[in-house]
């Protein structure tokens, strides 16, 4: 059990060890949903710089990042901020003054899609979200020169892949797509993208060619992926509850896992019920036990949200300088020791136990939200 023991390290650790200066990091947890925050605020206190970031969905942990100067690119499908914020303020400032050098977009499903591909080892997965939209044409990567292959043969980047999207023509003919004809009858299945069942002529946009049209994304591969879970066990299966979101397969797509916990178990813990569990032993590096390492976002049966949290922060960086946004996550993060320092002294116990889950309900109902 000793070498198992070795994936238990602090948060300063795991990111000393495994989060250099420009790393391609993909952030777990979706909007406030089990952001991985403690390795977020870790990273501000070591100051590691030039990050590419990626995720789907929500900016907790890359607003903290990027209003802290952290940020040279991000991958994203959503900017917002929870808490009245439309476009999460210091990213913001930070992409219009030049920090962030480089965003490229894609939608949630598209970008799902890219995560299932890295985490089976797949060349692309088909989607059909995206067609017909501004992200098929827009492509900052690719006008800043970092797709494709570089003099030596190797890849410019080796998270940027060739090509944002393929556009082909279905082999099938659009066979699968519902709703769908049965011989006794259509399905009933919600699902409405069969467009191309009844029409005379079918399109030539993208390829040229009349056909249905399927565009291909490619997976997703960046170097570290960072979750927060509520279980690991020692020997690093790691069991999610609640929502699940992006999380499984984003895990299991990059080169390393970090994975953040409530609590650390013993594996006969989670064996009791091994039907539950989400991500194998061997795919984790670290493990960070961190309680309350996700605020100030939820983790379900565990803790709420801190929507005062959302709405002080608005109050404190909304339409100030960049430098003032640095400084408020300088006081704010950068000058505590560790997480639990953070914690107890920037945040206060009252607060943290105010804001614990009712085992009734997985949440906190007495939670004043969006007031």
């Amino acid at each position: 059990m000793a070498d198992l023991r070795d994936k238990v390290m602090t948060a300063r650790d795991a990111v000393e060890r495994f989060i250099p200066p420009g790393s391609h990091i993909a952030f777990g947890g979706f909007t406030i949903l089990r952001r991985p925050m403690a390795i977020g605020r870790e990273l501000v206190r070591q100051g590691t710089g030039d990050l590419y970031l990626t995720m789907n969905g929500g900016t907790a942990v890359e607003e903290m990042l990027a209003g802290a100067g952290l940020v040279k690119w991000v991958e994203s499908t959503y900017l917002g901020l929870e808490g009245g914020m439309p476009v999460a303020y210091g990213m913001r400032k930070a992409i219009e003054e030049g920090e962030i050098e480089l965003v490229e977009d894609y939608s949630n499903w598209s970008f799902a899609q890219r995560t299932v591909a890295g985490k089976y080892g797949l060349p692309f997965m088909p989607c059909l979200s995206d067609l017909g939209s501004d992200l098929m044409a827009y492509d900052s990567f690719g006008q800043a020169g970092l797709r494709g292959r570089n003099d030596r043969g190797e890849w410019i980047h080796p998270g940027i892949p060739p090509q944002k999207y393929a556009v082909v023509d279905d082999p099938f003919e659009g066979w699968g797509l519902r709703p769908r004809r049965f011989k006794s009858g259509e399905d009933s299945c919600a699902n409405r993208t069969n467009s191309y069942r009844d029409r005379d002529e079918l399109p030539t946009t993208y390829t040229g060619k009349p056909g249905v049209k399927v565009a291909l994304v490619p997976p997703l591969l960046p170097e570290v992926s960072v979750i927060h879970a509520q279980r690991a066990a020692l020997d690093g299966t790691v069991r999610l509850e609640g929502l699940i979101g992006p999380d499984i397969d984003q895990a299991l797509c990059g080169r390393i896992l970090i994975v953040e916990c409530e609590r650390i178990c013993p594996p006969e813990e989670l064996r009791e019920n091994p039907e539950l569990n989400h991500i194998p032993a061997h795919a984790v590096h670290a493990i960070v036990e961190q309680p309350f390492g996700a605020y100030p976002t939820a983790v379900p049966n565990y803790y709420d949200y801190d929507y005062g949290w959302f709405k002080g922060y608005v109050q404190a960086v909304n339409h100030k300088s960049r430098d003032e946004v640095k400084e408020f996550w300088q006081e704010h993060v950068a000058v505590t020791r560790d997480d639990w320092d953070y914690l107890l002294r920037t945040v206060g116990m009252d607060k943290l136990f105010a804001l614990r889950a009712d085992p009734h309900f997985h949440y906190n109902p007495g939670q004043d939200r969006f007031k």
